[in-house]
């Protein structure tokens, strides 16, 4: 006899393969046991139309056992899902309350006069000007999230602004802007054309930058040389309380023994981390890896953030075969990752101690929350249950979190298809796979 709950789990299923136009195939379990159950459900939502035609990854671990995988120690292009290496190694490395110092440095000021300035970037993506943060970092009235991205609070040029005015700076000559915390790569190999034109995925990557490197205040067109349009910028809100720069703007490095005048900070690590995995922010991954690399690396670079990743990643217990990290974000098409690597630092997310571990795990977006899964399972039993970072890109989507079924024992998963002709077609194939987790009747 079947039990109650599975011939709703079945029904549920069926339903769902029939609002896609398609009957599901009910494969012959020999032993039903919820596990088998488990592994029958997932795989009628992997023969479902989108998914078949794609290369499917899956992995359902609980208590860091194995349940279920199909194709578990394959390296997959991973999309946005890479995040969580980025992010989790940022955690670690940094820790929850670090925060990215942008600086006005200078020598021998005089009577409020200076003749030369250094702008140093620090490596903080949340810089804006105060119009910018206005759009995009706070709610508008008729947000349904009344919640501004940044819980702490984040940096303008205007606030940078009245701190040099603070200081009793009237008059600077030249203003020379310092990005050398980073390398001059300004895009990241594999990333397609498309992802910096038209509604770009991502800014140009500079040491120094501002508005997340877009030209607009709706993200529409981009910065080419972030760097000078900080400077510009912060020369517009000088003038506006009465401090001039005279000369020109001008890419450099701060002179040795050049003394701190003013200063502005980003919001606390453990914020940048919720807006980078909640909304799946490219810009904010792609600074974490290289500040990776510039503080704990030797360099500025890609390359060098990845190493710092590779290595903390195993340090933790993760299994990095296959990893291969172009980027921080997993735009790049030249990513790799497999599920087993993924469902690691998903499984030491959960139980890593501390504010940092609390910290990464309220980051990744909880169905029908704020984020990338606000629209998606927003009804019992997986609302305020399901927890999962997304990822789509060109040919490839996924998604991995965590459930917590009935008895309480967290379920861990990663499902990633690639070579998928129509991405976006699989949402719902993933969010049945997450129901049947969610419905997991134990053991």
């Amino acid at each position: 006899m079947v039990h109650p709950m599975t011939r709703r789990w079945l029904a549920l299923v069926a339903a769902g393969a029939l609002v896609l136009g398609v009957t599901p195939a009910f494969a012959y379990v020999p032993d039903k046991t919820p596990r088998r159950h488990l592994e029958a459900t997932i795989r009628r939502d992997m023969a479902l139309p989108a998914a078949r035609i794609s290369l499917p990854g899956l992995l359902v671990m609980r208590g860091g056992r194995q349940i279920f995988a199909v194709n578990a120690d394959r390296a997959f292009r991973p999309a946005s899902m890479l995040k969580l290496a980025t992010t989790t190694t940022a955690m670690i490395r940094f820790g929850p309350t670090h925060r990215f110092v942008t600086r006005l440095v200078t020598t021998r000021p005089r009577a409020g006069v200076v003749t030369t300035a250094w702008l140093v970037g620090g490596g903080d993506p949340t810089l804006a000007t105060r119009a910018y943060r206005h759009n995009n970092f706070l709610p508008k009235p008729d947000d349904p999230v009344p919640l501004p991205v940044f819980a702490s609070g984040s940096p303008t040029i205007e606030d940078l602004a009245a701190a040099i005015h603070r200081a009793g700076i009237r008059v600077i000559g030249n203003l020379i802007v310092d990005d050398t915390r980073f390398d001059g790569a300004k895009t990241q190999p594999g990333w397609i054309p498309d992802y910096l034109r038209n509604d770009p995925d991502t800014g140009y990557l500079d040491g120094l930058t501002v508005n997340e490197g877009r030209g607009d205040l709706k993200g529409k067109t981009l910065l080419p040389d972030p760097a000078v349009s900080a400077g510009a910028m912060l020369r517009t809100a000088l003038a506006a309380r009465g401090v001039s720069v005279r000369g020109s703007i001008q890419h450099g490095r701060a002179a040795v023994g050049a003394r701190e005048i003013a200063h502005v900070s980003s919001p606390p690590l453990r914020d940048i981390i919720s807006y980078t995995n909640r909304y799946s922010i490219n810009y904010d991954a792609e600074f974490l890896l290289k500040n990776l690399g510039a503080s704990f690396g030797g360099a500025g670079t890609t390359a060098a953030g990845v190493a710092v990743v590779h290595k903390t990643l195993q340090s933790i217990g993760v299994d990095v075969n296959g990893l291969v990290m172009r980027d921080g974000s997993g735009l790049s098409i030249l990513d790799r990752a497999s599920p087993r690597m993924l469902g690691g630092i998903l499984q030491w997310i959960l139980t890593a101690p501390g504010p940092g571990g609390a910290a990464l795990r309220d980051s990744v977006p909880v169905a029908g929350g704020p984020g990338t899964l606000f629209k998606r399972m927003t009804k019992a039993p997986t609302r305020g249950n399901l927890r999962g970072k997304t990822g789509s890109i060109r040919h490839v989507r996924g998604m991995a979190g965590w459930v917590t079924p009935r008895d309480g024992i967290p379920l861990v998963y990663v499902a990633v298809f690639n070579d998928v002709p129509k991405p976006l077609a699989l949402t719902s194939a993933l969010d049945l796979i997450g129901l049947g987790l969610v419905l997991f009747g134990g053991s």
